[in-house]
């Protein structure tokens, strides 16, 4: 998912009303997809707002003065400021736009990160000028600072051997993309983690790296604006089962799934300096004895991943 943005605002009596206005401006005008951060309770409000950072392509942080009730208060939200330094540590650079009201104390970590915030008035000031620096900024709900699943391929028959042996197969591809223009993501590594039937999960029973196609390992560097194609499963034409093209050392590759039926395939994507990509496709498993016009009717559609809308939803 693409094009997210992080909203880093107080939300504090009139404060949370003008938030929710902002993401409905990201929306509506530049279609991005909003995150706002809530006040932290617990370490799990910790965890869910730090992986929600991690998650997104882009942060806004507004800094509203407020006014000092007694010695206890502070003249901003303390909350927005443990934000941007997370921000900070996750290396939001021109990917982020502050604000800061005028009035407002720019002192501490504050004066370090943002040596010359744009000042804003009121509060229809500070909905002007976001307006105008997203479109200076050429947000995009198609950026992404993380990896992004961006379409299901099927292959074949064709016929593919490596340390396991030979077979005709049809395979089942995913296009990994880096849309970053400025790092590529090097040690990319995809393994397929568990698998759903009826209602219950269970561990996949080879989780070796699997194959980038066209490379001779099983891990890839992505270029910045690059992607790459990693075969997530295929089936056999001489025998039952769904099978993976994985680096797994197991002579001969058994298949990890042996019944014909209905199947959902976690996947997870790592690469150096990229948040976890995270993906899952629903695998219809029908595979039959050969003949000489078909052997397989298998059939995988994607879940819970956004992909672009000319790809097929079902491959």
């Amino acid at each position: 998912m693409a094009g997210k943005v992080f909203i880093s605002c107080g939300q504090r009596g009139h404060e949370r009303d003008v938030a929710q206005q902002i993401e409905k401006l990201l929306r509506d005008e530049f279609h991005l997809r909003t995150y706002l951060a809530f006040k932290t309770q617990s370490l799990e409000d910790i965890m869910t707002i730090t992986e929600e950072l991690k998650s997104s392509d882009y942060y806004l942080f507004v800094d509203f003065v407020r006014e000092v009730r007694d010695h206890k208060d502070l003249a901003c939200s303390l909350f927005t400021h443990q934000e941007l330094a997370l921000a900070h540590h996750l290396e939001f650079k021109d990917n982020m736009i502050a604000l800061q009201q005028e009035g407002a104390p720019l002192e501490g970590f504050l004066k370090y990160v943002l040596s010359n915030p744009e000042r804003f008035k009121t509060d229809a000031d500070l909905l002007t000028k976001i307006k105008a620096l997203v479109g200076d900024r050429h947000w995009s709900p198609d950026f992404s600072r993380n990896l992004v699943f961006a379409e299901l391929q099927p292959g074949g028959p064709l016929v593919y051997g490596d340390h396991t042996g030979s077979h005709t197969m049809k395979v089942w591809n995913a296009k990994i993309e880096n849309r970053r223009p400025d790092e590529a993501a090097v040690r990319t590594v995809c393994i397929l983690t568990d698998v759903e039937s009826s209602g219950k999960s269970f561990p996949s029973a080879d989780r070796a790296y699997l194959k980038w196609c066209g490379q001779a390992s099983y891990e890839i560097t992505i270029l910045p604006q690059d992607f790459g194609i990693v075969t997530l499963c295929c089936t056999h034409q001489d025998e039952p089962g769904l099978f993976l093209v994985s680096a797994q050392d197991v002579i001969p590759r058994s298949a990890i799934l042996q019944q014909n039926g209905d199947y959902r395939l976690h996947f997870k994507v790592f690469s150096e300096g990229f948040p976890l990509l995270k993906f899952s496709v629903e695998f219809h498993l029908q595979w039959e004895r050969p003949t000489l016009s078909q052997w397989d009717s298998s059939s995988a559609c994607v879940t819970n991943a956004q992909v672009r809308a000319s790809g097929p939803a079902c491959v």
